[in-house]
């Protein structure tokens, strides 16, 4: 079965891969007290770990298309939409690029 993400937790059929409770970290497992995979503090980049000054993974500074580092000329890797459907998700912003970097790539 495939991913599915609701804004909170990431599902693999019923187990619970990572979660999203914060609206801020993605977490390893279903804990809120998991060791964090990444964040998305600034609402547009992608970041390694719990710090808002962590290495930038990836972007959605133009809101349609995931890309690489922090440049929003940077390479192209996936638009918001495929991201969303490779994750089983709906939304499109930088959560979904979020859960898909760490989870889906």
């Amino acid at each position: 079965m495939g991913l599915k993400f609701d804004g909170k937790e990431v599902k693999s059929g019923s187990k619970t891969v990572a979660n999203f409770k914060d609206g801020k970290n993605l977490r390893d497992g279903s804990s809120s007290g998991g060791k964090v995979l990444g964040n998305v503090s600034d609402g547009k980049n992608v970041r390694d770990g719990s710090s808002s000054g962590g290495r930038v993974m990836c972007n959605v500074s133009d809101g349609t298309n995931v890309r690489d580092g922090s440049s929003s000329g940077g390479r192209k890797l996936i638009s918001l939409k495929d991201a969303a459907k490779a994750i089983g998700g709906s939304s499109q912003g930088p959560s979904t690029a979020l859960v898909w970097w760490y989870i889906a790539r």
